[in-house]
């Protein structure tokens, strides 16, 4: 009968096959490590980029702003003038011999300037959660505070709509609708002042001091608008000193 011999592997074959595997395992480990490191680091770098993006963004939205804020705060405290003429003109004894200056100041008592904000950069962070990329703290908290601005002004425009709307049902009992229209310049919608004295339909001093007493009415919330638009032009600028601070962006 034939005998198999049976070969029995050298203790060291052990080992290095055990050995064999360990380096397996720890270069696969490696792979693997420096695989997420690489796509941490990356996305990282994307990330900060995608904040200078939005930083110059809202820099540029803030130079806007800045703008829009001077062009309004300028629009409101020419309109306080207008009406506190009008308001005394309308209370005035001689308010028959005003007929052109009523009419003018009259017809503008209710044209507004409404202040125009760019915030599509900070909307896109609110909606996509990308505030988050605004790893500055004090920066982060300073564009919020900035934009709640919006929160009161916006209220108070809503306020001096539904003046103006209540100003304007009472205009029709005291001008006359085509003189009134008449002194629109429609290539321009500019107002101009009616020649001569035309007579208002009505003298009654009550309807007139209801009237006067309703331009201060929006008068007083014009002011009360340049006043927190004046506050937010400066918190635009504070903010934009701040970013400029904490960014150094070229």
């Amino acid at each position: 009968m034939e005998v198999h011999a049976h070969t029995h592997p050298a203790s060291g074959g052990t080992r290095k096959k055990w050995t064999h595997y360990f380096r397996e395992f720890l270069m696969l480990f490696l792979a693997v490590f420096c695989g997420f490191m690489a796509e941490y680091q990356l996305e990282h770098k994307i990330e900060k980029d995608r904040e200078k993006q939005y930083i110059n963004s809202i820099l540029e939205d803030l130079s806007e702003d800045t703008a829009a804020l001077s062009a309004t705060i300028k629009s409101y405290l020419e309109s306080q003038e207008k009406n506190d003429t009008l308001i005394r003109l309308l209370s005035s004894e001689n308010v028959k011999n005003e007929g052109s200056s009523l009419y003018y100041l009259g017809r503008i008592a209710s044209r507004r300037v409404r202040l125009v904000i760019r915030d599509a950069t900070i909307q896109q962070l609110k909606n996509s959660g990308g505030l988050r990329l605004i790893r500055k703290g004090r920066v982060s908290k300073a564009i919020i505070e900035y934009y709640n601005n919006l929160v009161f002004i916006d209220y108070l425009q809503k306020i001096e709509d539904d003046e103006i709307m209540e100003y304007r049902k009472m205009a029709v009992d005291v001008f006359h609708p085509v003189l009134f229209n008449g002194i629109v310049i429609e290539s321009s919608n500019q107002v101009i002042r009616p020649p001569d004295n035309p007579s208002l339909l009505t003298y009654d001093p009550k309807i007139l001091l209801r009237i006067a007493g309703m331009v201060s009415y929006i008068r007083n919330t014009g002011i009360g608008l340049a006043k927190r638009e004046a506050e937010m032009k400066l918190a635009a600028a504070d903010l934009m000193l701040l970013i400029k601070k904490e960014y150094p962006l070229k």
